[in-house]
């Protein structure tokens, strides 16, 4: 049985919603912190009449339509894409970054899927370093070979670790939702880590680990040569780039990987613990969709 005490909390945490997504014309993803309603005292009081105001699912039909509501911002990615787009004229890399194709391409007639199922089956057993004695499973990577887009990450979690998949756990599930907040879904995209397997709670990697693990990450984006990467977390962006910049410099500027452009934001995990990061997160996103779209029609036939 409803009492009036229910109706009066479903109706304040409606309208607590309705006002966040609208103040922040932002998707579910970015409301969705997993914190529990807050109590009814902490809420002002409403009409009964706002519970029948719809909650809507997006505030905005696309990220770029989004982009266009706002000027600031759109002006401020505009200047990313251009200054990005510029860089790499300047430098004259091809599609795909300047590393050499792997070997197993060619062995597998340019089949990329093929290849990676290869280099798979050579990483699975690597004893290289000591963190193969306590792991489950090797955590290679997963998505579509021919992804426009490669998401890293700095090591596998307890959940990769049993799974043996990146990103499976509460913070994958938000990766989710933020990729489809950009107009992806999961099998769009190709997402690995720099490291193979989970170093010991979860701790940041060490550098022989990184030593040892980053010719695999090299080879496997050595045979999806994507577009652009985003790296997800400050270790995760300072080892790829081999830098010790802040994450708030790495998020400022597009960087480059074997002349692959790298953009650089908060991990999933950091955002459950610190969801008022999800502001900086969605402007950073919508930046790395943009130009994605933008290497793709600088690429394109006739372009």
């Amino acid at each position: 049985m409803t009492t009036p005490r229910d109706t009066r909390e479903a109706i304040a945490a409606d309208l607590l919603n309705w006002i966040r997504q609208n103040e922040h014309s932002a998707p579910p993803w970015f409301l969705d912190d997993g914190s529990a309603s807050p109590a009814l005292a902490e809420v002002p009081a409403a009409p009964a009449s706002v519970s029948a105001a719809p909650v809507p699912e997006s505030t905005a039909e696309s990220p770029a339509a989004e982009a266009a509501a706002d000027p600031t911002f759109a002006a401020a990615c505009a200047a990313f894409v251009a200054e990005t787009l510029a860089l790499i004229e300047r430098d004259g890399v091809p599609p795909g970054g300047s590393l050499p194709p792997d070997p197993l391409l060619a062995a597998h007639g340019g089949d990329k899927a093929a290849a990676l199922a290869a280099l798979c089956a050579e990483v699975l057993p690597c004893a290289k370093c000591d963190l193969h004695r306590a792991r489950t499973h090797t955590v290679f990577g997963t998505g579509n070979p021919d992804a426009d887009l490669v998401f890293i990450g700095e090591a596998p979690g307890q959940d990769e670790d049993l799974q043996g998949e990146p990103f499976v756990g509460r913070s994958g599930q938000l990766l989710t939702k933020i990729l489809g907040a950009i107009g992806y879904a999961r099998q769009d995209v190709y997402i690995c880590n720099i490291l193979k397997c989970r170093p010991p709670n979860n701790r940041d990697p060490l550098p022989a680990e990184v030593q040892q693990c980053e010719p695999h990450l090299r080879r496997q984006l050595a045979i999806l040569r994507p577009r652009a990467i985003c790296c997800l977390g400050r270790i995760a962006g300072q080892t790829l780039l081999g830098t010790e910049a802040s994450l708030g410099r790495l998020r400022q500027a597009v960087h480059f990987y074997a002349g692959i452009p790298v953009t650089v934001t908060f991990h999933p995990a950091a955002l459950l613990r610190n969801p008022g990061w999800k502001r900086d997160t969605w402007d950073d996103v919508r930046r790395l969709r943009a130009l994605v779209d933008a290497l793709a029609a600088r690429q394109a036939p006739g372009q």
